[in-house]
């Protein structure tokens, strides 16, 4: 499986294209926003998208949302938890960062929860339910590639400050994440890639989990 990340929208969010090289068939992880950049890079690479997972409903995750499920047609996918800020200016923090006007609606093709599995371009995740970013923060987990969201970063996590964030379910679920076995290929909703081997040594967050 390949991953391109594309860093879209005002606060520079992560979207990330996984996609099966061979059978071109892929899918997406929180289009943020700046929808032609993101379709472009998905015509460019001659990819049929199957699904749309949302790590959690902040509007800097969604804003692109409404065009690229009308130009894909793909499957979106969000924690039960979250599923209302799709259709919530106030939930998604939209109202507080961009003003009331031209936030469009949406909802889920489908809902999950701790433990489900998906299969998307080939490839079998696991959704880690992660909360402390909001409440249905979550993980996709491979046991190669982790998407983490707004949960973990490379050196440090998601803010916990917003309405539904909780700093001792944030503490939880990055100890949770500290504990999987082995290493992986990290993908984060903001700034740079990382591996939860290198994460476990340098992020204090995760002390003294790591160590």
């Amino acid at each position: 499986m390949k991953v391109l990340s594309l860093t879209v929208g005002p606060v520079r969010t992560n979207c990330y294209i996984a996609f099966d090289e061979s059978t071109r068939e892929g899918f997406l992880v929180d289009p943020g926003d700046d929808a032609a950049v993101i379709l472009d890079a998905v015509r460019k690479n001659s990819l049929h998208i199957t699904h749309i997972l949302l790590t959690h409903g902040h509007f800097d995750h969604i804003l692109a949302l409404p065009e690229v499920k009308k130009a894909t047609g793909a499957q979106i996918g969000i924690h039960a938890l979250d599923a209302e800020n799709l259709n919530s200016i106030t939930g998604s923090l939209y109202a507080r960062f961009c003003g009331g006007s031209g936030f469009i609606p949406m909802s889920p093709d489908f809902l999950f929860g701790e433990g489900d599995r998906i299969l998307a371009a080939g490839t079998t995740f696991t959704v880690l339910h992660t909360p402390g970013h909001t409440p249905g923060s979550c993980c996709f987990d491979s046991g190669e590639v982790l998407f983490t969201g707004d949960t973990l970063f490379a050196v440090s996590c998601g803010r916990v400050d917003f309405d539904g964030g909780d700093p001792a379910a944030m503490q939880a679920s990055l100890a949770r994440l500290s504990a999987l076995p082995g290493d992986r290929a990290c993908y984060p909703g903001h700034d740079r890639a990382f591996t939860l081997g290198s994460a476990r040594a340098e992020n204090p967050m995760l002390h003294p989990f790591g160590r």
